[in-house]
């Protein structure tokens, strides 16, 4: 037996991928910045939802390299208004200019100023501070995205990450909760509910089988065991991280100019 389980624990240091965290690199995104966007929504009148679907969007969860190297999370561009650093990089046209900002939250900040004073946005003011549809194709119609697949990307972004609900006190509570609340059926597989109550506030934990123990942070091993919500996460997660990989080849060149 001691062979055995020596055997497996040498065949799983050979094929143990980086560990993943339970959370995804978006779900991550959100609790970093989600309270920044409902003090902008609270301030600016924009829907908290919109403000970090465009992130998650715009910045592949933080990890473009204007996210990363200008700290722009929107894609915003310099337009004629703007007098800070900025980058140069190709993008629609050769060498488009980018703004850049001293830290994500300046970034969160000029996005909510940049829709509230842009007249083309202005009628999206108009609409409920709840209707994210709404905002989602108004976005595009002003002009926000040449993708024309923008507001269907939004809106998919918000409804899959619950982000309609993000301003909610419970959103996080409930949440953790569905992480953790397993159930074992007869047949011996693991059921997540796909309704958790908030008033159960400690969660039922499962006992981990050999098999989880060790091949439990793989990939392979969490696909296989991912629950329907989990797995459409990861699919919308590895779309973003495409479209940003994308617009990274095209924006190769990096210059920074301090004004």
């Amino acid at each position: 037996m001691k062979r055995i389980c020596f055997l497996l624990i040498g065949i799983a240091c050979s094929v143990i991928a980086i560990a993943q965290n339970k959370n995804t690199v978006t779900e991550d995104y959100i609790a970093k910045y989600r309270n920044i966007a409902i003090e902008n929504q609270k301030q600016y009148k924009i829907p908290a939802s919109i403000t970090l679907a465009q992130g998650i969007i715009e910045s592949g969860s933080g990890r473009s390299s204007l996210a990363k190297e200008s700290n722009n999370h929107f894609g915003i561009k310099c337009h004629t208004t703007w007098q800070g650093k900025r980058t140069y990089k190709d993008d629609d046209s050769k060498n488009d200019c980018f703004r850049v900002y001293d830290s994500a939250e300046e970034s969160f900040n000029d996005h909510s100023i940049f829709l509230s004073k842009g007249k083309r946005y202005a009628f999206l003011f108009d609409l409920d501070v709840n209707d994210y549809k709404g905002w989602a194709n108004g976005l595009k119609q002003a002009g926000y995205a040449t993708n024309p697949k923008y507001p269907e990307l939004l809106i998919n972004v918000i409804e899959v990450y619950d982000l309609q609900n993000v301003t909610d006190d419970s959103y996080y509570l409930v949440k953790n909760l569905a992480i953790e609340d397993k159930e074992i059926r007869p047949d011996g597989k693991e059921v997540i509910p796909s309704v958790v109550k908030v008033e159960d506030k400690e969660p039922v934990k499962h006992k981990k089988s050999l098999m989880e123990r060790i091949f439990g942070n793989t990939k392979w091993y969490q696909r296989r065991h991912e629950t329907p919500q989990e797995r459409k996460r990861r699919e919308l997660d590895e779309q973003i991280q495409k479209m940003i990989d994308e617009k990274d080849v095209r924006r190769q060149d990096f210059e920074i100019e301090f004004e």
